[in-house]
């Protein structure tokens, strides 16, 4: 044979080199013995014609599920990632660390706000909770007191722009503004009804003035910045070495739809809705687990900041 090596059979009469038989409803092997006698015999049932006559039905009508249930469905979906990532590389799935991340609903507390005050940040320490509106003005609580909250001033942050975030740590509270810029209040907490804050030095974060933002330092110094920018569903890391360094951008990772804001607990993120619920972004793997459900039974208000205190609370 000129088209196959000597002692292999002639490919010239193989049955799949052969078109189909004319006059044929549908096409088969010549050779083979067909769809009644061949290797596909059973196959072709009149309840699989059914099923897929079922689905061309479909199919032709146009009835594609909404937009809504596609999104609940990647919502679902996006949800089992981590799980299914534990799955492979163990065998077996690891709820315990989500139901440990998992908090009771928040208590309801009747604080007893300043005169005309809006607060719209919340900044936690070691002992107390700060509470900001986003022109400078603030509410001190200290944990485990009375409700009142003692209200005080940030000197030095007219100017700079409307407060976007605040991070407070054991070096003093952390201020980010619409206008990227970010300030130090150094000291343990405000004294008189002041705390004094001073810019730092630097490039400023690269924010549209409607953007979500989280902010954290280091024991380095090093600086760690969470923005979520105004129609996007993505957070995008920022850090910067030094004070006087430049802004580089670290990560991206998908964020929930509709996240009302951002807090760093440690190594991992918080995101809030506006009902209350929170979920924890782990920035080590990207796995996301709920922190806390919706906070129900409060209709016509909005949960615009959370914080963790260092003991997890």
């Amino acid at each position: 044979s000129m088209l196959s090596a000597p002692g292999l059979p002639n490919n010239a009469r193989d049955p799949r080199y052969r078109p189909a038989k004319p006059g044929k409803a549908e096409e088969t092997e010549v050779g083979t013995g067909g769809v009644r006698a061949g290797p596909a015999k059973g196959v072709h049932m009149d309840a699989m014609h059914r099923r897929l006559g079922a689905y061309a039905t479909l199919s032709a009508s146009g009835a594609a599920p909404s937009a809504a249930a596609r999104q609940g469905l990647a919502n679902k979906l996006r949800e089992l990632l981590p799980l299914l990532q534990g799955l492979a590389l163990s065998g077996a799935v690891e709820t315990s660390q989500a139901v440990a991340d998992l908090q009771p609903a928040p208590e309801h507390v009747a604080v007893q706000w300043p005169a005309l005050f809006e607060p719209q940040i919340l900044a936690c320490g070691a002992e107390a909770t700060v509470a900001l509106s986003r022109h400078g003005r603030g509410a001190h609580l200290k944990h485990g007191s009375s409700v009142e909250a003692v209200p005080f001033a940030l000197h030095g942050v007219i100017g700079h722009g409307a407060i976007v975030a605040a991070h407070w740590d054991t070096q003093g509270l952390l201020v980010a503004t619409a206008a990227g810029a970010v300030l130090e209040c150094a000291g343990a907490g405000p004294a008189g009804g002041r705390w004094a804050c001073v810019a730092l030095p630097g490039a400023s974060l690269p924010l549209d003035g409607t953007s979500k933002v989280a902010l954290s330092r280091a024991t380095s110094g090093a600086l760690r910045a969470a923005v979520l920018f105004a129609g996007e569903a993505s957070v995008t890391v920022f850090v910067r070495a030094q004070s006087a360094a430049k802004w580089l951008i670290h990560g991206e990772v998908r964020a929930p739809p509709a996240t009302a804001s951002a807090a760093f607990a440690g190594e991992d993120l918080l995101l809030g809705a506006a009902d209350g619920s929170i979920s924890k972004l782990h920035m080590v793997d990207g796995s996301m687990s709920e922190m806390t459900p919706a906070n129900s039974g409060h209709d016509g208000h909005a949960w615009s900041s959370a914080c963790q205190r260092p003991s997890g609370e």
